[in-house]
């Protein structure tokens, strides 16, 4: 009889943690330095361990704080140690109720037809949720569907995709936001949600709420928003869940650009992008296009475009000399920010490729606005003035830089970080689009990219 009797053993819960775990675990953590277990009220039940692992006024030992999952453009954590598919299903559900918040209110009138006493059914946001090729990505993206669609949104499955047409896929759709799951400027071993809303606008930190030049701009979504709404749970709006469907972005995506290439001359381009979807829409784009790719082997890595002792960026300048190229390029991880070699093999500063391509671009519209972000304001704005180009400061995250374009019409904005945004039917900011103004700036004459800057740079 004792033997059939449940066995009754203390229940101890981790500091953070909301599951109880065994005696046995907790001896096991105790010996293995579990971090938690510095904080823990348990701490000096230790049964048969030698010694007592932490003393109860351990104060001069190190502690592994707790890092903030919120950076200052997106939310990026360690897979599995810090950010999970349950951690990235509440995030996304935060998201999600806020974008509910959002939606027009309805009336009782809107809720009912009036040929039956059955309310309608009232539509959930549409939101696009897309991943990038990172290993954790399939696991990451499962658990913010599956949120989305408990919190009864219209998900939009794009699939595989890059930054870029992503945010192009939220503003085609009409889409009420959008996450992709990307880790891009972090180590392979990380992952991360990235945020948009309503025509692809980027969701940062909110740097510039009380300022904020127009009313959409001091109710568009923060990272703030997301993280408290997080920390007090999200309800469901509704009782049925949301549905899911596939949606082939990248069809449009790429007609889109088709238009931005056109009456080039012959030039010879060493490329390296580690994103395998923007590889392959450049080999579409470029099927008949005069214009020679050498693809040059890069690896899944963190880097700084910026710095000329990067390893991926040595390798792009010691092609071009190899290889005789007209310029080099290096695509970072996002689909978005870019490395500009001239034929020379030197690296070319931010300020010179956005001074180069508002060169380009004025053509079209001479009396076009260049926003720059706040970053490079000491540097570029007395730059800009004396080519009499209008400028606004655009913030600086790039959710500012998108409005203050937006708002303004500028003809494109970038400054210190190596973005280039270009005016579309949204502010984009793409790599491709910015090889295609690099391609239109030296198909006017045969002058090297070198000379090319050097005369953008003292003319006034």
């Amino acid at each position: 009889m004792l033997s059939l009797l449940p066995t009754l053993e203390p229940q101890y819960v981790c500091p953070g943690e909301t599951h109880a775990i065994s005696r046995a675990v907790h001896l096991s953590r105790l010996a293995a330095f579990y971090p938690k277990c510095r904080e823990c009220p348990h701490r000096q039940e230790t049964g048969q361990l030698p010694q007592s692992q932490f003393d109860s006024d351990d104060s001069s030992s190190p502690r592994e704080s707790e890092r903030s999952l919120f950076t200052l453009e997106g939310v990026r954590g360690v897979y599995l140690n810090e950010l999970t598919r349950h951690k990235a299903g509440e995030l996304s559900a935060a998201f999600a109720s806020l974008l509910w918040e959002s939606l027009p209110l309805a009336g009782r009138s809107d809720l009912r037809d009036a040929n039956s006493k059955r309310p309608i059914r009232r539509n959930g946001p549409v939101v696009v949720v897309g991943f990038d090729e990172r290993p954790s990505s399939p696991d990451i993206v499962t658990g913010v569907a599956a949120a989305l669609r408990r919190m009864s949104c219209q998900v939009v499955d794009i699939g595989q995709t890059s930054m870029p047409c992503f945010r192009f896929a939220v503003a085609h759709m009409q889409a009420a936001g959008g996450i992709l799951i990307s880790g891009h400027g972090c180590e392979p071993s990380w992952t991360g949600l990235d945020f948009v809303v309503k025509h692809g606008r980027p969701v940062s930190v909110a740097r510039r709420r009380v300022e904020s030049r127009d009313e959409y701009a001091a109710r568009a979504i923060s990272l703030e928003d997301i993280d408290q709404r997080c920390q007090q749970g999200a309800v469901r709006p509704l009782r049925q869940g949301g549905s899911q469907r596939v949606f082939q972005a990248s069809v449009p995506y790429l007609a889109g650009l088709l238009k931005r290439f056109h009456a080039l001359r012959p030039l010879r381009v060493a490329i390296g992008c580690p994103v395998q979807f923007v590889r392959r829409t450049l080999g579409k784009l470029f099927e008949t296009l005069p214009v020679t790719l050498n693809w040059i082997e890069i690896p899944q890595r963190r880097r700084d475009v910026l710095n000329e002792d990067d390893p991926d960026v040595c390798r792009v300048c010691d092609a071009v000399v190899t290889q005789a190229a007209d310029f080099g390029l290096l695509i970072d991880d996002d689909g978005a920010n870019v490395a500009v070699v001239d034929e020379l093999g030197r690296l070319l500063a931010p300020g010179d490729l956005l001074c180069l391509l508002a060169e380009v671009l004025s053509a079209e519209q001479a009396d076009g606005a260049i926003v720059i972000d706040n970053a490079a304001r000491d540097l570029l704005q007395p730059r800009i003035a004396a080519k009499t180009f209008r400028c606004w400061l655009g913030g600086w995250t790039q959710s500012d830089l998108w409005q203050a374009m937006r708002h303004e019409a500028a003809i494109c904005g970038g400054g210190a970080t190596g973005r280039v945004w270009l005016r579309d039917a949204v502010p984009a900011c793409d790599a491709i689009l910015t090889l295609a103004q690099l391609l239109q700036a030296l198909s006017r004459d045969d002058a090297p990219l070198s000379q090319v800057v050097a005369e953008c740079s003292t003319s006034a």
